[in-house]
């Protein structure tokens, strides 16, 4: 029992853990990701002039391999030596295979789509599409993961998609096909996450994560091949920080999600749009267009909706998963 005058103090980092809190530490884990993302975003974009988005995707996930391999590697190897036999084999192939397979592959074309989007519409407005992959996560929950849906999120997600065609605005004459490219990207990527969630029940996050950094690759190789060019040393050292900052991105959207509940961590995730917009405006001369942040405000909204009734159903699938995310 302890004494009255016990002085004893808290390990060294569990005070400062206790200070933050989780939902405190997952927003700044999400503010990290906002940032990372937009410094790659702009780093796609000034390559882009040279070098095809397909060369940079692979370049992104090769990289994302060669961070990830080793670190799932050295977790094996260290559970290995306490015995722990929860931690799974990343050389054991997984019975499930053909899904993790599928994942990757729907992540290449989720990534690539994503990279062009960028390159070619303003930060601000791409930004704002992508943010429908939430909504297309609903819509496949019903099929994929057998959730039932009730008509609040039903309706949530129409008022999201109808959001969606305001900030694309179809009807103006400066209208390109090219904007649909983020909106393939985020459906692409919502099958990604929907995957996850499915595999989440029998298979690890390392062997996910391992599994997706790997087939992604591979996947984007192909395509690479044919647009490939050899860059110059400044391309090279840009095309690494693209690579090093997109795989941060990824890791910090985990480790939010991973320390702060999903309904408090989720809003902080939009402040990316501003970060964007900075981003477009300064190094672009980029200005948002009022029917872009009309539109983004109404799926934001619908977003945070779908995200709170996933909160109080438990069924938080929106949240992503391990893998890379389509910007």
């Amino acid at each position: 029992m302890a004494s009255g005058n016990d002085t004893s103090k808290p390990e060294a980092g569990a005070s400062g853990r206790a200070f933050l809190g989780g939902n405190m530490q997952g927003a700044l884990w999400m503010l990290l990701s906002g940032f990372t993302a937009t410094v790659m975003s702009v780093g796609i974009k000034f390559l882009d002039d040279d070098i095809h988005t397909m060369q940079i995707t692979f370049l992104r996930c090769l990289v994302g391999f060669l961070i990830v391999f080793p670190l799932v590697t050295g977790n094996y190897l260290r559970a290995s030596r306490r015995g722990d036999t929860s931690v799974a084999s990343p050389f054991r192939l997984s019975d499930r295979w053909p899904l993790h397979v599928a994942r990757g592959l729907l992540a290449t074309v989720a990534i690539n789509c994503g990279y062009y989007a960028i390159s070619q519409i303003p930060l601000a407005t791409v930004t704002i599409i992508f943010f429908t992959a939430p909504l297309f996560v609903t819509v496949l929950a019903v099929p994929v993961l057998g959730e039932k849906v009730g008509w609040r999120r039903w309706s949530a997600t129409v008022v999201g998609f109808m959001g969606a065609v305001i900030a694309l605005d179809p009807r103006a004459e400066s209208f390109d096909l090219v904007m649909l490219v983020p909106v393939v990207s985020s459906l692409m990527f919502a099958c990604a996450l929907v995957i996850g969630k499915k595999l989440s029940k029998t298979e690890a996050p390392s062997t996910i994560l391992l599994y997706t950094s790997a087939v992604t690759a591979v996947g984007s190789l192909i395509p690479a091949l044919f647009v490939w060019v050899v860059p110059s040393a400044e391309q090279l050292l840009l095309l690494l920080g693209v690579s090093i900052f997109a795989t941060s991105r990824t890791y910090s959207d985990v480790r939010a999600y991973a320390a702060g509940e999903a309904s408090f961590v989720a809003p902080f995730s939009y402040l990316r749009i501003i970060f964007m917009s900075l981003a477009g405006f300064l190094f672009f001369a980029e200005v948002p267009m009022a029917t872009a942040i009309g539109g983004g405000a109404v799926i934001i909204a619908s977003s945070l909706y779908i995200a709170h009734r996933e909160a109080y159903h438990r069924h938080p699938i929106s949240r992503p998963t391990a893998g890379p995310s389509p910007d």
